[in-house]
């Protein structure tokens, strides 16, 4: 569910259902207009007067917006806590509230695999209208939001040629908006233009500690709030590293006056790959290993 910070009124001209104009206020959602709200009584009286019910929809219907976001709220709330645990040495605690926000996050950009939607027009949806077609929300005066239920019907294994038609989810912008953020981090440091960054991911930069000052002199740098930077290693940080490639890298780090060994490889058990196997790798050599199956493919049981 989404909340969307927009007022909950409007006063506008609208057509009634006498097909005449109309000037009035009028509740607003994403995609148009509430004409009424009804309530479980009138619902009742509509059946006894003989009315017929096609569908029905419930929402929340509030008279002024939220001061914050629920979402957000919730988000750092969970944060806070993972923050809390964290610092109090109570791993399993932090990876809780991690994973909570995850499935928050993951739960809102679900989509069914056996349903497929498509912006159509009113002939288009006439056209094709059957038993398939789950809902159809008017977007506009001439177009609809289908929603097709594809788990009865033959899957086509042509891949489509055009996914225009296909209804944008918020998941899509996720990357990008990671990327416009880290913009901020390699702007104010010149490393656009500079070999300044070692490495970098969705949400982090390996870079010089002379640059951390930059950084926190344009306020890029908190321990708490979003969307700004922070040192994992404390007042350590890396004295050796090998960054082969994305999510495949081997670094020796400082962190609390202790020397650290770090590899990633993503892809690969870490305990199936020796440092032996990173120079390799950077030296230009294949790395083959063999792991041992616990079980094999048979096809007599």
């Amino acid at each position: 569910m989404f909340f969307q910070p927009i007022p909950a009124k409007d006063k506008i001209t609208f057509t009634n259902k006498e097909g005449n104009k109309e000037t009035g206020t009028k509740i607003r959602f994403r995609n148009g207009f509430c004409s009424e709200v009804l309530t479980s009584v009138d619902i009742q009286e509509i059946v006894k007067a003989g009315g017929r019910i096609i569908r029905i929809l419930d929402g929340i219907v509030y008279e002024e917006n939220f001061k914050t976001p629920p979402y957000r709220d919730y988000i750092l709330i969970l944060r806070d806590l993972r923050n809390k645990y964290k610092q109090g040495g109570n791993i399993v605690g932090s990876n809780c509230m991690k994973l909570l926000g995850n499935s928050l996050y993951g739960k809102s950009i679900q989509k069914d695999i056996t349903t497929s939607r498509h912006l159509w027009s009113e002939a288009t949806l006439k056209a094709n209208f059957d038993s398939h077609v789950k809902s159809y929300p008017k977007v506009n005066e001439t177009q609809y939001i289908v929603e097709i239920n594809e788990e009865e019907k033959e899957f086509d294994c042509i891949p489509h040629k055009s996914t225009r038609l296909t209804l944008t989810h918020l998941g899509s912008f996720v990357l990008s908006h990671s990327k416009k953020i880290m913009n901020n981090f390699i702007h104010v440091i010149d490393g656009f233009y500079k070999p300044e960054i070692y490495y970098t991911d969705t949400d982090s930069l390996y870079i010089s500690s002379s640059n951390w000052d930059k950084l926190n002199e344009a306020g890029l740098v908190s321990e708490n709030d979003y969307c700004k930077g922070k040192n994992d290693y404390g007042d350590g940080g890396i004295i050796y590293g090998l960054y082969l490639a994305p999510k495949v890298k081997y670094i020796i780090l400082t962190f609390d006056g202790i020397l650290k060994e770090k590899i990633t490889f993503k892809g690969y058990s870490n305990d199936k790959i020796a440092v032996e196997d990173y120079i390799r790798l950077a030296s230009g050599h294949d790395v083959t290993n063999e792991f041992k199956k616990p079980w094999e493919k048979s096809f007599t049981n």
